[in-house]
């Protein structure tokens, strides 16, 4: 058929012309655009290694950190259990004293007490003696008839107490 030998012909010099600008976009494109591409690529494989090695970087960072903070806490725990003992102590050496002085001042009083103690049982004692020389002075006049001189008396009561 004629007619489909003259399109064939017609169109097959612009399939040619067609294949021809394709050819160039593609080449011109892959030698314009390729190079862009591959730096496109290129700079993100940079950013992510960029970025790895900074997260790496700050992982180590909290890593000496977190010994630095591990340390101190350590440190901090050891003083702290060096006051409290040292409160302790003052705390036991302040109450210590306070008993001694508690102490001291009980054993004044008791001292005190224990002398006032003596005076009134020497008073007592003054006082009985007085009262039984007169009784014996008074039941030696009475069953005797006789008088007894008070020094007398007073001997005689003294080493009756003197025996119990």
């Amino acid at each position: 058929m004629p007619q489909i030998d003259q399109v064939m012909i017609s169109y097959a010099s612009q399939i040619v012309a067609l294949l021809i600008v394709l050819a160039i976009i593609y080449f011109g494109i892959a030698k314009a655009m390729l190079p862009k591409v591959q730096d496109t690529i290129d700079a993100r494989a940079r950013r992510v290694s960029d970025d790895l090695a900074a997260a790496d970087a700050a992982h180590e960072k909290a890593d000496e950190i977190e010994e630095t903070y591990r340390e101190q806490m350590n440190e901090a725990r050891s003083n702290a259990g060096q006051v409290t003992a040292e409160a302790k102590a003052k705390a036991a050496a302040d109450t210590e004293q306070r008993v001694a002085a508690a102490d001291e001042k009980l054993d004044t009083e008791l001292a005190a007490a224990e002398a006032s103690l003596a005076a009134a049982r020497e008073s007592a004692l003054a006082e009985i003696e007085g009262v039984a020389t007169e009784a014996t002075q008074q039941i030696v006049t009475r069953i005797a008839g006789g008088e007894v001189a008070e020094a007398e008396a007073r001997s005689a009561v003294k080493e009756a107490m003197a025996n119990g």
